[in-house]
């Protein structure tokens, strides 16, 4: 299990270095008027405030060019940078919970961990938002591509949809569980218990995947709800088509079987959780 989550989060950063690396960067674009530059000037400023740490600046920069009208491949580049963007912005510990990955610091199998250690500022509401228009990002670039799509892009898709999965799954469950409909919002410290299987909170990220539907929080709160099932399915669709795509020819380091066990664990999550067996039964 270490090799795949590792190889998942590794790619994070392996994505940000290609764009640095292949596309030409024009280092003064930054201080142009942003209504005299042309895409292609965006493009390279955005690239720029994503290697500076200006996550804000990168996005709106790719949104420029995104409503621009612009097609093919350039609106494919402008929604993976934008997405690359929204995921440094929602992780900017990334760097730091992959190396800790690799040392053995953090089980490499448990999703909540590995998202407990990603928001190490304890802002969980403002993670979940981000990565939300991430994933919404990466499926905008996968769909618009006509051709092969690179498979770094296709695990980057995987991990910011199943991030925005439990990011639903998570708020539900904190919303309903202890305060009922009455109450206006969810807490950050709700969203880490969830996220954290040893917090003893009753319906954490680990009882997901439980086939016993009075133990999973997923079946007892998620299910039932007419906005959060179809949203949460929305990703976990996208995260498994995404797998679908790279299980007949597998990524180095990686086998289809890795593939299937990661495809699975999507499968437990929607059918022992959300009583939905569209994608297929574990």
């Amino acid at each position: 299990m270490k090799t795949k989550q590792t190889l998942i989060i590794v790619t994070g950063i392996a994505i940000l270095v290609s764009f640095a690396a292949c596309r030409p960067i024009n280092l003064f674009s930054p201080f142009v008027d942003p209504s005299t530059m042309g895409n292609d000037a965006k493009m390279d400023a955005g690239y720029n405030a994503i290697a500076s740490g200006d996550y804000q600046t990168a996005i709106s920069y790719f949104t420029s060019v995104i409503n621009s009208g612009t097609s093919g491949d350039e609106l494919t580049d402008a929604y993976e940078g934008r997405a690359s963007a929204y995921m440094q912005e929602a992780s900017p510990y990334i760097d730091d919970v992959a190396a800790d990955i690799l040392n053995g610091d953090i089980e490499a199998d448990n999703q909540g961990e590995i998202i407990h250690q990603v928001v190490q500022d304890g802002d969980y509401v403002s993670f979940y938002d981000n990565i939300d228009n991430a994933a919404d990002d990466y499926n905008s670039a996968i769909d618009n591509t006509p051709g092969d799509v690179d498979p770094g892009i296709l695990f980057e898709a995987y991990q910011a949809n199943m991030m925005a999965a439990t990011g639903v799954g998570s708020q539900t469950i904190a919303f309903y569980w202890d305060e009922g409909v009455t109450y206006p919002g969810v807490t950050n410290a709700e969203l880490d218990a969830i996220a954290d299987e040893t917090s003893g909170y009753t319906y954490h990220i680990g009882t997901w995947s439980d086939s016993t539907p009075a133990n999973n929080g997923l079946y007892q709160f998620v299910r039932t709800d007419g906005t959060a099932k179809p949203s949460m399915m929305n990703y976990l669709t996208n995260a498994f088509e995404a797998l679908d795509i790279l299980e007949s020819d597998p990524p180095t380091g990686m086998t289809a079987s890795d593939i299937t066990d990661m495809k699975t664990g999507i499968l437990e999550w929607a059918v022992y959780g959300l009583d939905d067996t569209s994608l297929g039964t574990p």
